[in-house]
């Protein structure tokens, strides 16, 4: 089985989702990103993503969802299991994303992740 694959399982999709992460939440705050969550109960963590049309046009909100995704999907072991987090790049992001690459991106994640718990 490939572990790399980003299944239905690890997004949040729901309303209701949505809905209780930020009815019981937790928040980590950087510069680029605000990261919203909330315990599981569950083995494995869920992701979602939140870009406002104030980030920018549709090619750089979508550009920045798939970094994202394409960040825990290659990195899932390394994000805190049974959490369910939503990623809400800030318009600082938005600001210098022209110049940013993907490993950028991946250590700006990192660093909002590692101030969960």
């Amino acid at each position: 089985m490939n572990t790399q694959r980003l299944y239905k399982n690890e997004r949040l999709r729901l309303r209701r989702d949505f809905k209780n992460l930020f009815n019981d939440k937790g928040r980590a705050v950087s510069s680029y990103f605000v990261l919203v969550y909330k315990e599981n109960g569950l083995d494995h963590c869920r992701i979602g993503i939140s870009v406002k049309k104030k980030f920018g046009k549709a090619h750089l909100r979508n550009k920045v969802r798939r970094y994202i995704k394409e960040v825990y999907r290659k990195n899932k072991e390394d994000f805190p299991f049974g959490y369910d987090i939503l990623f809400i790049p800030r318009k600082g992001l938005s600001d210098c994303f022209k110049n940013v690459n993907y490993h950028d991106i991946e250590n700006m994640i990192f660093n909002v992740v590692g101030k969960i718990k």
